[in-house]
């Protein structure tokens, strides 16, 4: 009768056991699916043209580019567009910050892209601008 009922002990705390880990597992698969959903639901990055942009950099050269940025949503796009003059000086800026060498390497352009992702998420005081993007890239002058 006692190796019964150890028996049936036994069978029980397994039994438990199992389900113990089958409860903790569905839990934690929860939490990822609901971690999945947030990365989901994070906005799709939108895209500001911003145009023909002109600016001076060292040597007394010039710069034309046309300039397009990376923004951390579509809702932002008005907010841009409604300081439309203090972002293209911010850009300007960025690009004042080129040295003559800077001008024909991929460094200097990505050093003048950051620049203005730093100048242009100071002035927001948040980072709207995830990327800024130049293509038409025209050195001129001096």
């Amino acid at each position: 009768m006692r190796a019964t009922a150890r028996g049936n002990i036994n069978v029980i705390l397994v039994f438990s056991l199992a389900i113990l880990v089958f409860i903790l597992g569905a839990i934690a698969g929860f939490f990822i699916w609901k971690q999945g959903q947030k990365d989901e639901a994070v906005a799709a990055p939108a895209y500001v043209n911003l145009g023909r942009v002109v600016a001076q950099v060292g040597g007394g050269r010039f710069v034309r580019t046309e300039v397009q940025l990376e923004i951390a949503g579509a809702e932002h796009s008005g907010l841009f567009e409604s300081r439309r003059v203090q972002v293209l000086d911010r850009v300007r800026s960025g690009l004042g910050q080129m040295s003559e060498a800077d001008l024909y390497s991929v460094q200097g352009k990505r050093k003048a892209q950051e620049a203005i992702v730093a100048y242009l998420n100071h002035y927001f005081g948040k980072p709207l601008v995830l990327e800024v993007y130049f293509s038409n890239f025209m050195v001129a002058g001096g």
